[in-house]
């Protein structure tokens, strides 16, 4: 039964099943929406129950008469608890800015080497690619669990350091470039109902699992390079949803 079907009977009847399996096809958005919250002092987790719990109470008051998208009216609900679980935390740890920029490029180049590598790479391997020391890189990542309330809705792409977040983040994780009255999900929806089967099954393990692309081809029984060519035309995809948006 379609989600708006699902809806209607979930208003009508109350069944909790039905509730339930609304909240579950629907926990991707999840997934994307609190990758920008990553390292800032709050474990995936936590977050990820912060956005669950709000997901749940968008599921139980969405209006599907309303004549407009589950997603369009969940994805506030959901950024709004995580920001307000932020401010509730009162992070006031501050951070030298070589710490913040260094932090801000690890996540980045991270993801370049184990693509480069089939596999996730060491503190050294990502200090020397960054030409800093094994001390420094250790330290920023540390330092990256500090967040300070004054820039809750600042990323390191605001501030004009480079790279925040995994692969994905870079093509979705914008609030007001790019998007103007299409949210996030609807993004995320749009492309993922336009890649076949196998694609979504990368786009998952890629993005939201973060595994390699020798892991995910082993696992598809695919080449790597068939991997990195679904990749990239995801990726395509999604700047194409984007700028065709803007």
């Amino acid at each position: 039964m379609e989600t708006a079907n699902l809806f209607k009977v979930y208003r009508n009847t109350g069944d909790v099943e039905i509730r339930n399996k609304l909240v579950e096809d629907n926990l991707y958005m999840v997934d994307v929406l609190i990758k920008k919250y990553l390292g800032k002092g709050v474990s995936y987790d936590d977050l990820y129950q912060v956005g669950a719990l709000a997901l749940i109470s968008a599921v139980e008051r969405f209006d599907p008469d309303k004549g407009f998208a589950f997603s369009s009216f969940a994805t506030p609900t959901i950024l709004g608890e995580i920001k307000k679980y932020f401010r509730d935390k009162e992070w006031a740890i501050k951070v030298p800015r070589r710490l913040k920029s260094l932090a801000g490029l690890i996540p980045q180049t991270r993801d370049e080497l184990a693509q480069e590598l089939s596999r996730n790479p060491s503190v050294k391997e990502i200090a020397d690619r960054l030409e800093t020391s094994e001390e420094m890189i250790l330290e920023a990542m540390e330092s990256s669990q500090a967040y300070q309330p004054m820039s809750l809705d600042q990323t390191f792409d605001e501030t004009g350091d480079e790279g925040e977040g995994a692969v994905l983040e870079r093509y979705t994780g914008r609030e007001d470039q790019g998007f103007g009255t299409i949210e996030y999900a609807e993004i995320v929806r749009s492309v993922l109902d336009s890649l076949k089967d196998q694609d979504k099954q990368i786009f998952k393990m890629r993005f939201i699992e973060n595994k390699t692309q020798a892991e995910v081809g082993d696992y598809l029984g695919i080449s790597q390079m068939t991997v990195s060519r679904a990749e990239k035309n995801i990726k395509d995809k999604f700047l194409h949803e984007i700028n065709r948006e803007a």
